[in-house]
């Protein structure tokens, strides 16, 4: 079972007062097992660590950039760490319990670790509700900035998917929300990197739809079934736009 969901739950006897890392032996261990070797617990620090994309400090008492051994591990003053050991337990439990008695589980068993919600952040958000949250909260341009600077950070990696379905997804939740100008400003975005997406043309003619815009609606939509000709509701959207029923 692989324990998930945090950085440095658990505690290794290496304080202020021990000038010494690794240490000979772990204190105040609370999740894992309290005769987990040093080198194990270790490991699974690096691992949270990873999964997280964060450093000790996140959970630990400690300077960044300082030597482990100038830390305090043992302390539990820091919110996360409680926060981490929480995480383990359900990881715990969903591994142990949960997907282990599940009928008829595939070879090799599929088991939940840090990395499968995190992807290297410490707060795993998914890429359609960071920008329906930002867009909501701060305005679809500032969303667009969001996007923008994650885009440069992370792409090429897991964290976050940049492909057309998240912003689609942030736009559609903004289009039913009443705010049509909002999604035509996400929906920018997918023209500039996916150009060649029916499903984000589709929504754009929506989006010029409701804000009057017919013109540019059924240029969208026209755009939409060049991309995917069998997209029935955007060829019923169309026809009824041109007054054809």
């Amino acid at each position: 079972m692989r324990p998930s969901l945090a950085l440095f739950a658990l505690s290794l006897t290496a304080g202020p007062a021990v000038a010494q890392f690794p240490p000979d032996s772990t204190e105040n261990l609370q999740v894992l097992p309290k005769d987990t070797p040093v080198r194990e617990v270790i490991n699974t620090m690096r691992g949270f660590a990873i999964g997280l994309g964060v450093r000790c400090e996140h959970c630990h008492i400690g300077e960044a950039g300082e030597p482990l051994s100038t830390f305090d591990f043992v302390s539990d003053d820091m919110p996360a760490k409680d926060k981490a050991r929480e995480m383990l337990r359900m990881v715990q439990q969903i591994n142990g319990k949960w997907l282990a008695e599940l009928p008829k589980r595939g070879t090799p068993a599929v088991e939940v670790q840090c990395v499968t919600c995190h992807r290297g952040q410490a707060r795993p958000f998914m890429m359609e509700d960071l920008l329906a949250h930002v867009a909501d909260s701060a305005g679809a341009d500032a969303a667009v900035v969001r996007y923008r600077e994650l885009r440069e950070r992370f792409y090429g990696g897991f964290t976050y998917d940049f492909g057309p379905a998240p912003v689609i997804s942030a736009a559609v939740s903004r289009l039913r929300a009443g705010s049509a100008p909002d999604a035509l400003t996400l929906l920018a975005l997918n023209a500039e990197y996916h150009p060649g997406d029916g499903p984000s043309a589709m929504v754009r003619g929506q989006a010029h739809l409701a804000v009057g815009d017919t013109t540019a609606a059924i240029t969208q939509l026209e755009r939409a079934l060049e991309l995917q000709p069998d997209n029935p509701q955007a060829r019923r959207l169309l026809i009824r736009l041109k007054g054809g029923g």
